[in-house]
């Protein structure tokens, strides 16, 4: 009923499949204790519908929920409280080797996924090894996240994609060697928060990953309740590890198009991480067969500001389609993960990129080239502001100290190095 606590008690407690709240109204659940995802996979509950597994805490429809613990980051933390730990590597090993530990009946399970909810507050939790994102918010409005302590065992992670890389490469008769130090491709998809929505407020948290630490996205549902478009967003004082700040992918979508707008990442520190500052477009453009009309996507209004990125081990700043196709598999039209060295990338039409800013900007030691901007032909990069980005010591390959730039136009000021596509100005004149 309203007003009410849910108590997690202190001490771990075991579930087998999802723990599913519908259309709560005003309820806080305290996990004083610890939430542990029982390793039975044979026997955690599947929908047949994707097929997918249940999620571990799965929430909809409600309004004024706190989710709270006492773990995560802050004061008053006490060992072992505020844990909700989705026990990953089992799912991981049978994503990656289903013929050595098992094959999996359906897509993994998210740890927290909430949908159609507004008036959230998440707090003080340790979320810990996802099978696949950790917090995922969709299609919410009005939702606060703090104090969160994301982390996935990313030793566990690398050997596993490691060995796998190496198996694959020597079926495709290649010696295994990645182009790229600390490279691995196999996509476990263990993010840390993806929202979607408006109004959303994430700060002061840690997110240790190898996916994709925030990824701003649209909503999944054709229909969205609380937001037809993700927007008014800000994320600031976050510390990240994985693949950065991210908005997308965002594919094209009819009749209405996918859209991101007016998302504010702010006092970001991240230290060797994957890439660092990423926005993303996805395949594929053309005409919708249920909608009859073209499809299109929108991201627009972006704003990265007072970012550290320190050792990258990857494109510290990459904007445009999402690298995503493995190599020594089909490419289509994905964009090579090991771009340049695959030419195939190609880019969407009906995509808009407008309107996006990156001021204090400080990047350290990148292990390649700092980044990529690759606008389309027909649909380029419009509004793109480089104001105070600096690269210090970078990597040689593949472009030298620059940026490779295309199909895109803006200005920058203050910049080191600026990227050739971008006009030299005072950037309020534009």
């Amino acid at each position: 009923a309203a007003g009410d606590t849910v108590l997690i008690p202190a001490g771990a407690f075991y579930t087998l499949g999802g723990v599913v709240a519908n259309g709560l109204v005003n309820v806080t659940v305290d996990v004083t204790g610890s939430l542990i995802a029982a390793p039975a996979y044979d026997a955690w509950p599947v929908s047949n519908n994707k097929p997918a597994y249940a999620n571990f805490v799965q929430f909809s429809g409600c309004e004024g929920v706190t989710l709270t613990g006492k773990g995560g980051l802050g004061p008053g933390r006490v060992a072992g409280g505020g844990l909700v730990d989705g026990r990953g590597v089992g799912w991981w090993n049978r994503e990656i080797f289903p013929h050595i530990f098992g094959r999996l009946r359906g897509e993994r399970p998210r740890l927290i996924a909430i949908s159609d909810s507004r008036g959230l507050l998440i707090e003080r939790l340790t979320l810990l090894n996802s099978p696949t994102y950790h917090l995922l918010l969709d299609d919410v409005a009005e939702a606060e996240v703090r104090l969160l302590n994301i982390t996935v065992d990313r030793a566990a992670q690398r050997d596993l994609k490691h060995r796998a890389r190496q198996a694959r490469m020597q079926e495709a008769g290649a010696d295994g060697t990645a182009p790229l130090g600390g490279l691995e491709p196999e996509d476990l998809n263990t993010d840390g928060i993806d929202p979607s929505g408006q109004h959303i407020w994430v700060h002061d948290s840690l997110v240790a990953n190898d996916d994709d630490s925030i990824a701003v996205k649209p909503c999944a549902a054709d229909s969205c309740v609380r937001s037809p478009c993700s927007q008014h967003m800000l994320f600031e004082r976050l510390n990240l590890t994985g693949f950065g700040a991210s908005v997308g992918s965002v594919p094209p979508h009819a009749p209405s198009p996918h859209c991101v707008n007016n998302v504010t990442f702010r006092s970001i520190r991240m230290i060797e991480s994957g890439k660092g500052i990423y926005i993303k477009s996805n395949p594929e453009c053309g005409i919708d067969e249920v909608a009859g009309a073209p499809k299109a996507a929108i991201i627009s209004n972006i704003l990265y500001e007072d970012i550290l990125i320190d050792r990258p081990r990857w494109w510290a700043i990459w904007i445009g389609p999402q690298q995503q196709h493995e190599p020594h598999s089909s490419l289509g039209l994905k964009c090579a993960l090991d771009y340049p060295l695959s030419r195939h990338c190609p880019t969407q039409g009906c995509v808009t990129f407008a309107n996006i800013t990156l001021r204090n900007v400080h990047i350290e030691r990148p292990l390649i080239s700092p980044g990529v901007i690759k606008g389309n032909a027909t649909s380029p990069i419009t509004g793109l502001a480089f104001d105070n980005v600096t690269v210090s010591r970078p990597g040689r390959f593949p472009f030298g100290a620059s940026y490779e730039c295309e199909h895109a136009s803006g200005r920058a000021v203050g910049s080191s190095p600026p990227p050739a596509c971008l006009l030299p100005g005072v950037l309020s004149s534009w």
